[in-house]
C-alpha cells in the first residue's frame, strides 16, 4: 500500500472518530435495552450455541474432512453452568466419534456488557494416535449487516500503533503473525462495523495466529481466527487448545463511543485485579539497566528523588543484576543464571527494596526467563539440577540473539524455573516481575515438530508460558507482571489478563527525541490499552513539553538524577500535573485531532469523567507546526458550566459546556515545541 493510500485510510478513520461525541447505549448505567440487559443478550448467545451445538461457530479439518460446529459426528458428554464474579461460565464437552477426541468448550458471558468468549481444548481420550487435526478455527463466525468496515491499529514495529480502516466489501483482509511474538507488526484486536452496529474481536494467543475478515457478500462478514499453521495428530492422552476468542458487541457506528465501550470492558473485565479488587494504579517510576550499578548507586538514586520531594511509585531495575555461568559479573544480552551478582549487590537488592518500601513505593525487576544466553555447557555444569532435555532441541533459530530456548511446555522445567525466579524475588523483596523475551521463537518451535505434528511444540509452549505466569500470580496474588518482548511484541489478550504492557516499543520509548511518536501513541494506543508506560529519553532536555509527551498511566522520570543541571522544579511541577491527570486515566478517552506522528501537526486528546464532570485536555504544538493556535471541541455536558484552567496560567475562565463542545476552546501556543494541559471542572 502506498504512503498516500495509508494516510487516506488513517484520515478517514480518525475523521469518523471525531464526528460524534455522544455515548448513548454504552454507559454501564444504561445496561438495559428493549427490556433485555446486555448481559442477558450475551448469555442467550452462548446458550443458543450450546443448545444447537451444530451451529457453534467453530470448525476444523479431521483428515481431509471439514467439520463445522459440534453436530454430526459428535456426542454431547456434559454441560455445566456456573456464576462468575462478572459473568457466567459455561463448560461443555463433546466426543468426536471419528477420532476419540473430546472437545471441551470453556465459554463465558459477561454481566454488564454484550460480551462473550470461548476457548476450545481437544484431548485424545482414545488409546490410539489420531489422524491430523488442521485448520482449527477457534472462531468461524458470521456477523450480519451491510457496509462492513474493519478498523484497528498496527502493533509494535513498522508503522507502529497507527490506525487503519478497510472497506471489506472491496477486499477481504487477513492479519497474520508468524514470528511467535503476536503483537510485533500486527495487533490481534479489531473493531468490525457492520449494519447498524458492530463487534470488537480479540484473539488471545501469545504465539503465531491468523485472522481473516471476508465481507465480500456485502450483507454479512465471515470471521475466522486460529493458531497459524497447526496440522497435527494427537497422541493418546494429549491435549491441545485453541486461541481465546472474545467478542464485544456494540450499537451504532460512532467510533468514539464504541472505543470507550471497549476501554470500559477492558478495564473492568480484563485487567487483572489484586485481592482487594483493584486494578494497578497509575504510577511514576525511574528505571535503568543496572549493569555498572551497585547497591550504593541505586540507593543514591532513590534518595536523590526523595531529596527533591518525589516519592517514586516504582523503582525499576532492568537487566544486568546477575552473574553468568562462570559466576562472574555480566550484562545484557547475557541472561545469566537468575542469581544476583553479590559482588555488586551483596544485599541481593533487599536494601534497595527496603528503602523504596520505607515510603510506600515498590520495586520492579527484569528477567528474561525463557532463554539461556550463555555457554550451555557451563550453564549445565553450574546447575546440576537442570536437565539438558529442558532445552528445546535447537538454539533460538530465527532470533537476532543466539541462545538456548527453554521448553516451557515441560511442567518439570517450569517448576525449576519458578523456584529460581521466586528465590530472587523473595530474597530481594521485589514487588513486580518484568519478563522480557528477545527471541522470535516460531522457527525454533517448528524445528522441534515432527512432520505430522506441526504446531504441537508451539501449543505446548504457549500453554506452559501462561501456566508459569499463573503460578507466579498464585504465589504473589497482589503482584502485577510487566509484559515485554523486545518492546511491545507479546501483548495479546491472554497475556494482558495477567500483565500490563509497560514497554510498548524498543524503537523510540526511552530513545533521544521521538516525542512526536510518543504523542501519536497517546492518541492511538490509549483507545485500545488503558494502561502503558512512556518515559523521557535519558539524554533529552528535561522540559514540560517532553515530560507531558510521556504522561501515560505509567511515566518513567528518567532524568539525570546526579546532574547539577537537572531542573528539578520542572520535574516536580510535572509530577504534580501528572498526579492530577492520573485521576482520569481510567475514564473515557476522546481524540481531539487526527492521528499523526509527524512534527508539523498539532495533536490533542481529552479524558473525561461523566460522573464527576471533570476532564483534561492535552495539546501539543510540535516543532514544525506553523499555526499558532488550535480550536479543540471538548466533550462536556451542554447544560452545565465549567471552570477551565491550564497549568501554565494562560487560561482561566468559566465556559458553558455547550460552547466547549460546539464552538470549541481556542488554545494559543506562541512557540513551537510547546504544550498545554487544560483541566475542566463542572460547576453548575
Amino acid at each position: 500500500m502506498t504512503c498516500k493510500k495509508t494516510l487516506k485510510i488513517i484520515s478517514v478513520l480518525l475523521a469518523a472518530a471525531l464526528l460524534g461525541a455522544s455515548f448513548a447505549g454504552c454507559k454501564k448505567e444504561n445496561a438495559k435495552q428493549k427490556g433485555e440487559s446486555y448481559g442477558e443478550k450475551a448469555m442467550k448467545q452462548i446458550e443458543r450455541y450450546l443448545a444447537d451445538s451444530q451451529t457453534f461457530p467453530f470448525s476444523f479439518k479431521y483428515g481431509n474432512k471439514k467439520v463445522t460446529g459440534f453436530g454430526e459426528g459428535f456426542e454431547k458428554v456434559s454441560e455445566e453452568k456456573a456464576k462468575a464474579q462478572d459473568g457466567t461460565n459455561y463448560t461443555a464437552k463433546f466426543l468426536h466419534k471419528g477420532s476419540g477426541a473430546v472437545f471441551e468448550v470453556r465459554a463465558k458471558a459477561y454481566d454488564l456488557y454484550d460480551a462473550f468468549e470461548w476457548t476450545v481444548y481437544i484431548t485424545n481420550e482414545s488409546d490410539k494416535k489420531t489422524d491430523a487435526f488442521s485448520e482449527i478455527m477457534a472462531a468461524d463466525i458470521v456477523f450480519k449487516g451491510g457496509s462492513p468496515v474493519l478498523k484497528g491499529i498496527n502493533g509494535d514495529l513498522g508503522d507502529m500503533y497507527a490506525p487503519y480502516e478497510y472497506d471489506l466489501k472491496t477486499v477481504p483482509v487477513t492479519k497474520t503473525s508468524t514470528s511467535g511474538r503476536p503483537t510485533h507488526g500486527v495487533f490481534p484486536y479489531f473493531n468490525l462495523d457492520c449494519g447498524s452496529g458492530g463487534v470488537f474481536i480479540a484473539v488471545g494467543w501469545p504465539g503465531c495466529w491468523e485472522a481473516t475478515f471476508d465481507g465480500m457478500s456485502g450483507n454479512s462478514t465471515r470471521v475466522t481466527a486460529c493458531q497459524y499453521g497447526f496440522d497435527a495428530c494427537l497422541e493418546p492422552g494429549e491435549t491441545v487448545r485453541t486461541p481465546l476468542v472474545a467478542f464485544l458487541r456494540h450499537e451504532g457506528r460512532d467510533q468514539t463511543a464504541s472505543m470507550n465501550l471497549w476501554r470500559r470492558w477492558f478495564i473492568e473485565c480484563n485487567m487483572r485485579k489484586d485481592t482487594a479488587g483493584n486494578v494497578i494504579k497509575p504510577a511514576t517510576g525511574w528505571g535503568t539497566v543496572v549493569e555498572g550499578h551497585t547497591t550504593h548507586s541505586l540507593t543514591r538514586t532513590v534518595n536523590s528523588f526523595l531529596r527533591h520531594g518525589i516519592e517514586l511509585d516504582y523503582f525499576w531495575m532492568d537487566a544486568g543484576w546477575y552473574v553468568n555461568a562462570g559466576g562472574s559479573s555480566c550484562g545484557w544480552p547475557e541472561t545469566g543464571m537468575w542469581k544476583v551478582d553479590t559482588s555488586k549487590f551483596p544485599d541481593k537488592l533487599a536494601d534497595v527494596s527496603e528503602l523504596v518500601h520505607s515510603y510506600g513505593g515498590k520495586t520492579l525487576l527484569w528477567f528474561e526467563s525463557e532463554v539461556v544466553r550463555c555457554d550451555p555447557e557451563q550453564f549445565l555444569k553450574a546447575n546440576p539440577d537442570f536437565k539438558k532435555e529442558w532445552f528445546l532441541e535447537t538454539a533460538a533459530i530465527g532470533s537476532w540473539l543466539q541462545g538456548e530456548l527453554l521448553d516451557l511446555g515441560n511442567p518439570e522445567l517450569r517448576e525449576w524455573l519458578l523456584n529460581k525466579i521466586t528465590t530472587v524475588m523473595d530474597e530481594g523483596g521485589i514487588d513486580m516481575y518484568r519478563q522480557d523475551f528477545n527471541v522470535d521463537p516460531a522457527q525454533a518451535w517448528g524445528w522441534c515438530d515432527d512432520f505430522d505434528r506441526k504446531g504441537i511444540t508451539e501449543n505446548r509452549y504457549v500453554t506452559g508460558y501462561l501456566a508459569l505466569w499463573d503460578a507466579l500470580l498464585e504465589k504473589y496474588p497482589d503482584m502485577t507482571i510487566d509484559s515485554c518482548a523486545s518492546g511491545g511484541g507479546r501483548n495479546d489478550l491472554e497475556t494482558m489478563r495477567r500483565a500490563v504492557p509497560l514497554h510498548i516499543s524498543d524503537y523510540w520509548d526511552g530513545q533521544s527525541g521521538k516525542y512526536d511518536e510518543r504523542q501519536a501513541v497517546l492518541l492511538s494506543l490509549s483507545q485500545w490499552f488503558p494502561y502503558f508506560k512512556l518515559q523521557i529519553g535519558n539524554n533529552d532536555e528535561v522540559n514540560s513539553y517532553n515530560l507531558r509527551s510521556c504522561m501515560a498511566p505509567w511515566i518513567n522520570l528518567n532524568v539525570p538524577v546526579m546532574s547539577k543541571s537537572t531542573p528539578w522544579d520542572t520535574v516536580t511541577k510535572s509530577v504534580g500535573e501528572w498526579k492530577q491527570l492520573s485521576e482520569l486515566f481510567y475514564k473515557d478517552f476522546y481524540p481531539l485531532t487526527l492521528y499523526s506522528n509527524t512534527n508539523d501537526s498539532w495533536r490533542a486528546y481529552e479524558y473525561y469523567d461523566e460522573e464527576s464532570g471533570k476532564g483534561a485536555a492535552m495539546v501539543f504544538r510540535p516543532e514544525n507546526a506553523n499555526d499558532t493556535s488550535l480550536t479543540i471541541k471538548l466533550h462536556a455536558d451542554a447544560n452545565a458550566k465549567y471552570t477551565v484552567k491550564d497549568c501554565d496560567g494562560l487560561i482561566d475562565a468559566v465556559i458553558s459546556g455547550r460552547d466547549l463542545a460546539q464552538k470549541g476552546l481556542k488554545v494559543t501556543l506562541g512557540q513551537p515545541g510547546t504544550s498545554a494541559l487544560i483541566f475542566i471542572t463542572k460547576c453548575g
